[in-house]
């Protein structure tokens, strides 16, 4: 029997008493008795929909209560169901506002007619009233998910714990190209192990992770029911169950295929020379990087090289673009067609740009890698036949390289020394091959580090002038002193200046340490003119600080520092022989200009260079130094005797002073006095000072002017 005629029948003698079993199931009970304008409900109706109005029946409440679309909607079926007794019993939803409720719920409303008038009008209506809010929100999304099932882009597809498909959306179906049926019962193929192993993944750490409640993804690469490949991005998750463990898995899958192929497409782009086919200057350091590593694990020699065509800008210009790049592509296919490979490795091959190559060979040994670089350079040297040409084209190639691990750079260094040893073959006439010098610029490295490191010290206060007096040694009078650059280094101590002096002339710091040493020299002068100490400083000019072209210019400027004290006088600059006779004209030029503002030049280490007499005489320089090497021989060696006293006459005749070097002994000076030379300077008479001590030496020595170093035996008188 109907629900709602079983209600009529069970509640029909109790209808002024509600059952509570009603209120217990949520269902409101209510009678209408249109032709006694009568209505009655029970209390569980009242709490779900308010009162009924007295007049009006069923259209009148409905009036009152219903959700403005559903009374719209159920006035007609509601006048019907009275009007004709054909309808029996109306069954509808409708949205109410229960009392004291802001929100409108769904209800459930059952209405029959219960008695008849003989024209078949109603006469008395029974109706059921439930909540089925609930149930509508749950058929709401149940709605949603069957319209996402079928809707979504991305395939979804619900399995066992054994990955069978229980159900595919169009979408997977599609993407897999076959229907529903075809799938169902079958374990999904992107979960399959075998699609699983090939794209590189685990499928027990897949199920590990699903177990867990995690949500696993991950990149697979499979085929289609076609055969045709596809890139599948996968998301695997388990469906939750409320009181077990899960029984069904979700997998979403998203169709990367045409994605990967651009991706693809545009990394050959990106990677690639479209001219030639080959990997271009990016993907040619990343597979550089590739091999440095590959060489530090297998211990092989790397042998990176850079190719250039030699004159391949007179093809362009003198057959035309097109033609280059045809030439161009012949190149790439000798180059190509002479690589080597093994098992597990090949040789690398690139275009740089224009008609400049990259390679990466694998070698054993330098030995080796030359004889890849000859053979390589031996394949480009055939003839190259091109279309539209009557003869044969010739056209050589250079080649520069360097070895790692000999060469112990990174990729992009070297690369560039690649470059510069390539650069020098090119310098050299082309048509070669070289290898980058790894000696020479560590060599090159050393030097810059020692130059920044000079220049710290300068910056530092590090660097220190010695003096070492010049003396009359028949009358016992200070003349004067030299200036001698010392390095107090923190690390290393007291450095002579053949540990820097060296590195510092080859550099564009010589000057400022120049500079520096003559200011110095200077300070310490006027210091000395101020205790009425008169003696003459000189200073050591090197090469590349006397070939400055402002010299004399900057020398003018520090002299102007001291206007108080006439220092110019009491200045002597000494220039090496070898210096001085490298640009005769440029340097009697600037000692003359030197000369005008009262300073003094000595000719240094006199007789080591090849001055002839025509040279001195073109040189107004006031003193002839002579080196220690001869001084130091001359009382055992008759030649260096010879010299020394050459020296002194040449001096003698041009009206220079004469300073011998290297005196040690007094047997040295007393020669040296008797051939006419009386200035003398050595360790013999004094080491090297410092300034402050220079003082009470000279007071010392006018008093007493003996040998401060070694002596023969019997001798421990005087110099003089």
């Amino acid at each position: 029997m109907p629900f709602l005629p079983l209600l009529q029948r069970l509640f029909a003698p109790r209808a002024a008493a509600w059952p509570p079993e009603l209120a217990l199931a949520g269902i409101g009970l209510a009678r209408w008795d249109l032709g006694r304008a009568q209505a009655s409900a029970s209390p569980q109706w009242l709490s779900l929909a308010g009162p009924l109005p007295a007049q009006g029946g069923p259209a009148g409440w409905l009036g009152q209560q219903a959700h403005p679309l559903d009374r719209a909607r159920l006035q007609p079926r509601l006048e019907a169901l009275c009007r004709n007794a054909a309808l029996d019993e109306l069954r509808e939803p409708l949205r109410l506002r229960p009392p004291g409720q802001g929100d409108w719920r769904w209800f459930e409303l059952r209405l029959r007619a219960e008695a008849r008038r003989r024209d078949g009008r109603a006469q008395r209506l029974f109706a059921t009233l439930s909540d089925i809010s609930a149930q509508r929100v749950a058929e709401e999304r149940q709605r949603m998910s069957v319209a996402l099932f079928q809707q979504v882009h991305e395939g979804l597809v619900v399995t066992d714990l054994n990955h069978q498909v229980l159900d595919a959306s169009p979408s997977y179906c599609q993407l897999m190209g076959r229907p529903r049926e075809a799938l169902q019962g079958r374990v999904a193929a992107p979960l399959s192990e075998a699609m699983l192993r090939r794209s590189g993944h685990d499928p027990a750490r897949l199920r590990q992770a699903v177990q867990a409640g995690e949500t696993w993804q991950g990149l697979v690469q499979g085929e289609r029911d076609d055969g045709r490949p596809c890139s599948l991005q996968l998301s695997l998750a388990a469906i939750p169950e409320p009181d077990g463990p899960p029984r069904y898995l979700v997998l979403t899958v998203s169709d990367l295929t045409e994605q990967m192929q651009q991706r693809a497409r545009l990394d050959q782009q990106q990677a690639f020379d479209p001219l030639t086919g080959l990997p271009n200057q990016a993907e040619f350091r990343l597979r550089l990087e590739q091999a440095l590593q590959s060489s530090q694990r297998e211990g092989f020699t790397l042998c990176i090289a850079c190719l250039d065509l030699d004159h391949f800008q007179r093809v362009n210009e003198r057959h035309g673009r097109a033609l280059g790049d045809r030439l161009l592509g012949l190149v790439a296919e000798r180059l190509r067609g002479a690589l080597r490979s093994g098992r597990e490795w090949s040789d690398d091959l690139a275009r740089l740009g224009g008609d400049e190559f990259g390679l990466l060979l694998r070698c054993r040994d330098a030995a080796e890698a030359q004889r890849a670089l000859e053979r390589l350079l031996n394949v480009l040297r055939a003839p190259y036949h091109l279309e539209g040409l009557a003869e044969p084209l010739d056209i050589g190639a250079s080649l520069g390289a360097t070895l790692y691990p000999r060469d112990q750079s990174d990729g992009e260094t070297l690369q560039r020394h690649a470059a510069h040893a390539l650069y020098r073959v090119k310098r050299s006439g082309r048509n070669g091959h070289q290898l980058f010098d790894t000696e020479k610029r560590a060599r090159n490295e050393a030097q810059a580090m020692a130059l920044g490191r000079m220049q710290e010290a300068l910056d530092a206060g590090e660097l220190r002038l010695f003096y070492q007096p010049k003396v009359d040694m028949r009358r016992g009078r200070v003349l004067g002193a030299e200036a001698l650059l010392r390095w107090q280094h923190p690390e290393r101590g007291l450095l002579a200046p053949a540990h820097f002096l060296p590195v510092l002339e080859r550099t564009g710091l010589a000057a400022g340490v120049g500079d520096w040493v003559i200011e110095q020299a200077l300070q310490q002068s006027s210091r000395w003119l101020a205790q009425g100490l008169a003696l003459r400083v000189s200073v050591n000019v090197t090469a590349r600080h006397l070939q400055t072209h402002d010299f004399a210019q900057r020398l003018q400027e520090l002299l102007a520092r001291h206007p108080a004290a006439p220092l110019a006088e009491h200045l002597m600059l000494e220039v090496l022989e070898s210096a001085a006779l490298a640009d005769i004209e440029a340097t009697q030029a600037l000692i003359r200009r030197c000369r005008l503002l009262g300073v003094s030049f000595a000719l240094d280490d006199f007789g080591t260079g090849y001055s002839t007499l025509t040279y001195l005489k073109r040189l107004p320089v006031d003193t002839l130094k002579i080196d220690r090497s001869f001084v130091q021989n001359m009382l055992i060696d008759d030649q260096d005797r010879a010299l020394v006293e050459g020296v002194i006459g040449l001096a003698r005749h041009f009206g220079c002073s004469v300073v011998a070097e290297g005196v040690e002994t007094a047997s040295h000076a007393r020669a040296l006095m008797a051939l006419g030379c009386d200035q003398g300077q050595g360790n013999g008479i004094a080491l090297p000072m410092a300034a402050d001590e220079l003082a009470d030496w000279v007071a010392r020595f006018e008093a007493r002017p003996v040998l401060a170093g070694r002596q023969d035996a019997a001798e421990v008188s005087a110099i003089h």
